[in-house]
This record gives C-alpha cells, structure tokens and sequence, in this order.
C-alpha cells in the first residue's frame, strides 16, 4: 500500500496543495487523507476506501482505475494465505 500512498503524496506535493486543500475540496477527513499517503488503509472504513482513493487521485488527475486495480491487487495478496514452508516433525 505504501506504492499507492507514495503516489498520492508526489501528486498532491507536485500540485502544491497540502493536505488541508484536498480536504477541503474532496471533503474527506485529512486523517484519512494522510493514512492514504502512509498507506495505512486499514484505517479507513472498509465502505469508503476504495470510493475515497478513487476521489483522492482523481483530484491530482491521477489515472484512478491503474490505482484501484493495485489497490485490489494488494487487498487480495494481504488476505490470501502465507505460504509456509516448515513442516511439522514425523
């Protein structure tokens, strides 16, 4: 998730704008805001976090879909299983 914050963060930083602004303009906490750019998305309700990415990149003029779809990406590799490759005693 860190990819994705880092991107937000050089956007909003190339543009000018501190996080005040964008919460300004897209009306979303800069609480949020700020654990977009850390990647820290577990912060944020699971309802709004893709809803808000999409906002977010959309006011840098980010390409949003190459974005969410990372995002997906990284939901899934977070939640599917650990490979393990101990193996228990005979």
């Amino acid at each position: 998730m860190l990819e994705i914050g880092r991107k937000l963060k050089e956007g909003r930083v190339a543009r000018g704008l501190d996080l005040s602004d964008i919460a300004k303009r897209t009306r979303i906490s800069g609480y949020y805001l700020k654990a977009m750019e850390e990647g820290r998305f577990h912060i944020i309700p699971k309802v709004y976090d893709r809803g808000y990415l999409k906002i977010y990149a959309n006011l840098l003029n980010i390409e949003s879909q190459s974005l969410l779809a990372l995002y997906e990406k990284m939901q899934r590799e977070a939640l599917s299983p650990k490979s393990n490759n101990t193996s228990l005693p005979s």
